[in-house]
């Protein structure tokens, strides 16, 4: 009896991946973690995380009660600004001094185009005021301008920030930042006596 032999299919081998199908594959994963990424960082909260909104990154401050403690401790109105437009967000508003003769009201603002402007205060001496906030370069004026009726002595501050200021009636007020010329001089047309 003859054997028979059935014939045998050959055995598959698997071709190994060449290397633009090892890219192919590891593109087409890439692809689906950065759709998923996406739907996780612009459909969810965690988006403020990483993007926090103007408002989460400079909290409107209200410097009301900075601006009544400045006259209840000086016995003095201070200038606050009144009418500034909505686009400007109130930042800082601080009290420092040690007695009614060496108090100092300080606000500041972020204003349209991350700029600051920024408005100090004191019954104080004016030199000291204004050296501290303008630095050396600060103690020289460069000339004046009228703002509103009102006469402003323009500086420079060590920082290169145009600067204007006056003194009256036993009050001076600096008023500085790296805000454009036109929100400075909208600052100080801003300012009203406090009650």
């Amino acid at each position: 009896m003859s054997q028979m032999t059935t014939p045998t299919t050959p055995e598959r081998v698997a071709r190994p991946k060449s290397l633009r199908d090892s890219l192919l594959d590891m593109g087409r994963s890439l692809g689906l973690m950065a759709v998923i990424m996406a739907i996780v960082v612009f459909g969810t909260p965690v988006r403020d995380l990483i993007w926090p909104s103007s408002q989460d990154r400079m909290p409107a401050t209200d410097y009301s009660g900075v601006v009544a403690g400045f006259k209840q401790v000086t016995h003095h109105s201070g200038l606050a600004p009144v009418g500034l437009p909505s686009s400007w967000r109130a930042n800082a508003a601080n009290l420092t001094g040690t007695s009614a003769k060496d108090e100092r009201l300080h606000i500041g603002f972020a204003t349209p185009g991350s700029r600051y402007a920024g408005v100090d205060e004191t019954t104080g001496d004016p030199n000291a005021l204004i050296a501290d906030v303008l630095g050396k370069r600060g103690a020289t004026t460069s000339g004046t301008t009228t703002i509103e009726g009102v006469t402003w002595d323009l500086r420079t501050s060590d920082l290169g920030e145009r600067s204007l200021t006056r003194t009256a009636d036993g009050l001076t007020v600096v008023v500085t930042g790296n805000a454009k010329s036109a929100d400075l001089d909208r600052l100080c047309a801003s300012l009203r006596a406090t009650g």
